[in-house]
C-alpha cells in the first residue's frame, strides 16, 4: 500500500489535483458552448480524466480509477457525439470531479468512500439524454 510522502504518490496527488482542475474548468467551458464547441476542448477534458484513470490504475487506486474510468466513458460519447454536453450530462460529470476530489484528499482510505451515487448519476444522465430528456 502506497502511503503519504511516497514521491510516486505525492508526484500523482499533486498532478491529478491540476488535471481535475483543468476537467471541471473545461466542463463548465462545455457547459457554455454546448455543441458548438471545438472539438479540442472535449479532447482535453478527455485526456486529463484518461489521465487520472491510468494513474490510479497504476498505483492499484481502485476507487479513484474506477470513477474515473466512468467519468471518461461519458467525455467519450461527447467526443464521438453520441451525446451532446447537456445540463444534466455537465451536472453529473462535475459531480464526479468533486468525488474525485474528496478521494484525493482521503487517499489512504479512497478505496473505502462508495461511488455509488456518482456512478449512478453518470449512468443516469446518459439515459436521460439518449431518451432525448
Amino acid at each position: 500500500m502506497i502511503q503519504r510522502g511516497d514521491q510516486v504518490l505525492e508526484i500523482f496527488l499533486e498532478e491529478t489535483a491540476d488535471r481535475l482542475d483543468a476537467v471541471e474548468s473545461g466542463l463548465l467551458h462545455l457547459e457554455s458552448c454546448g455543441e458548438d464547441c471545438d472539438p479540442e476542448i472535449i479532447n482535453s477534458i478527455f485526456r486529463d480524466a484518461h489521465s487520472v484513470k491510468a494513474g490510479s490504475n497504476l498505483l492499484k487506486l481502485n476507487t479513484i480509477e474506477n470513477l474515473a474510468h466512468k467519468l471518461e466513458n461519458v467525455l467519450e460519447m461527447i467526443r464521438k457525439k453520441q451525446i451532446v454536453p447537456s445540463e444534466i450530462i455537465v451536472t453529473a460529470c462535475l459531480e464526479s470531479v468533486d468525488k474525485l476530489r474528496e478521494l484525493i484528499e482521503n487517499i489512504e482510505r479512497s478505496d473505502t468512500i462508495s461511488i455509488r451515487l456518482h456512478t449512478r448519476m453518470l449512468e443516469m444522465a446518459v439515459q436521460k439524454t439518449l431518451q432525448g430528456e
